[in-house]
């Protein structure tokens, strides 16, 4: 099974910034205690000053990361 972030570059373009963090190295460690993440995998969507727009928890299908991302973008 492919992981539901990717081609979202592909799809949304320069529109977003998608990062990828593995919780277990420092950067993500950061990530996720900066942003009060429970568990793998963890979806965080922010404004261009860095506000919180949306905050996913455990598995999301296609359809509700896309949903969400397009209400973030105000589409």
């Amino acid at each position: 099974m492919e992981p539901v972030v990717n081609g979202l570059e592909d799809i949304y373009g320069s529109e977003i910034d998608v990062r990828r963090l593995n919780a277990n190295l420092p950067d993500g460690k950061s990530a996720f205690q900066y942003y009060s993440l429970q568990g793998h995998p963890s979806f965080v969507l922010l404004n261009p000053e860095g506000e919180v727009l949306w905050q996913g928890l455990g598995e999301q299908s296609s359809e509700s990361l896309h949903e969400n991302i397009d209400i973030a973008l105000g589409k």
